[in-house]
């Protein structure tokens, strides 16, 4: 029988002290973030000191250099980390989606439609007339132009403000058979023959008057704006292609510059109560300093480790990403991997191929035929261009499937369902229909 008694056991855990907690929180925040935290913090620590980063080049991060041949190898320098580029243009913002989302087979007559949008934002030349021009054929010119169809804003590469409004529609999910038919007959809309409209469509009055309601939400000229206004995103990382390897530089651009007040601190009398209480305080200021520097060698090692595994990325785009997971970048860099979490989320870094989430650079793997592990978003990518180039035959998702495994790929009908709706494709009904009425 067991009697009741008193046991010792020793555990180990880990205890999150002040100075643990702040380390791990600044791990997760964005550029503009850490520098309102830094703020806040500086205005109640009279031993912080914080300067403008622009004011203080000498004390930018210096950028790290590597090579594919050579990886261990880094050699650093004391240049200024390079400023985020303004908020793109709509032009440029469209010519990132064409390198993003077409072909590179397709690109130059994707550019080629691009220059012959007028100031609305459609076409004012016949796919004939281009097609000639491109000497391309008419079914894969129009193809490339339904997948144009699908850029942001949606709208641009329309022949006429019916077509323009339509796309707008069926992205709503609206464009059923009478709003269809009101498309049909603006002509009526702009003449405001409001009972020839009715008996057309078929509707009651104030059925047509929700339907003008929604017309009348739509942008008969997206060509004139640019997306909804964003805050421009500040990349955390910099790489650039230099030479045979990557130049790879810590964006501090937004930071101000933290330093411990030395002559406040040289004047402390420690026997005071004042004294001790600023004693404190140069101890959460040494804290905060040794958390930023932490902070920035965890990025750069992360950065430097996921810019050696995905190299062909910085060369050839999207296509080239090879499957990568947090915890192996946690084991090459001796990294927990929480660690690794909390740096990736929302960080951003600015590459050959545009600015993108480090988020991008880890997808799950599938395993092709001859036991290659393959990248979801290089599966993704080439399921993009399948259905980019499909002609007047369109792709369903069971020849999408029967396409990628003849290329080797290991993946399932419900997979290429779910990667197809998560890139925000038709399904192969509405890109059928689409087709039709085009």
């Amino acid at each position: 029988m067991l009697v009741p008694g008193l046991i010792q056991r020793q555990s180990q855990s880990i205890v999150m002290t002040p100075q643990l907690r702040q380390a791990i929180a600044l791990l997760q925040y964005t550029q503009a973030d850490l520098a309102q935290h830094l703020r806040q913090v500086c205005e109640t620590n009279p031993l912080l000191v914080l300067e403008p980063g622009d004011t203080a080049p000498e004390a930018a991060t210096t950028p790290e250099e590597f090579h594919d041949d050579d990886p261990d190898r880094f050699t650093s320098g004391s240049e200024r980390p390079e400023a985020a580029a303004p908020p793109p243009t709509l032009r440029e913002d469209l010519i990132l989606q064409i390198r993003l989302a077409v072909p590179q087979t397709e690109q130059t007559a994707a550019f080629h439609l691009l220059d012959s949008l007028d100031e609305s934002g459609r076409l004012s030349v016949s796919v004939a007339d281009l097609a000639t021009e491109l000497g391309m054929e008419i079914t894969k010119l129009e193809s490339l132009r339904q997948t144009l169809m699908h850029f942001e804003p949606i709208g641009l590469f329309a022949w006429s403000l019916e077509e323009c409004l339509a796309a707008q529609l069926r992205v709503r999910n609206r464009l059923d058979p009478a709003m269809q038919t009101l498309l049909d007959h603006l002509d009526l809309l702009a003449r405001r023959e409001w009972r020839r409209l009715r008996e057309k469509c078929g509707l009651e009055q104030d059925d047509l008057l929700d339907m003008l309601a929604e017309i009348q939400a739509l942008d008969p000229r997206p060509g004139l704006r640019l997306p909804p206004p964003a805050p421009p995103i500040e990349p955390d990382l910099i790489v650039r292609l230099h030479g045979s390897g990557f130049r790879l530089t810590l964006n501090t651009r937004l930071l101000p510059n933290v330093s411990l007040d030395t002559t406040l601190r040289s004047r402390i009398n420690e026997q005071t109560e004042a004294g001790k209480i600023l004693l404190g305080y140069a101890s959460e200021a040494n804290a905060l300093i040794r958390a930023l520097q932490s902070r920035k060698h965890s990025l750069l090692t992360i950065g430097r480790a996921i810019i050696q595994h995905q190299a062909a990325f910085f060369h050839d785009g999207a296509s080239a990403l090879r499957p990568l997971t947090m915890r192996e970048i946690a084991e090459k860099t001796d990294l927990h991997e929480s660690t690794v979490s909390r740096i990736v989320s929302s960080k951003y870094i600015d590459t050959p191929q545009g600015t993108v989430p480090l988020k991008l650079f880890f997808s799950t793997a599938l395993t092709s035929e001859d036991g290659t592990a393959q990248s979801a978003h290089a599966i993704q990518h080439r399921l993009q261009a399948l259905v980019a180039a499909e002609g007047d035959d369109i792709l369903s998702d069971d020849a999408l499937t029967t396409l990628l495994q003849k290329e080797g790929f290991s993946i399932q009908r419900r997979t290429v369902a779910k990667y197809r709706e998560g890139l925000g494709i038709a399904k192969s009904s509405q890109r059928k229909r689409l087709r039709r009425t085009s």
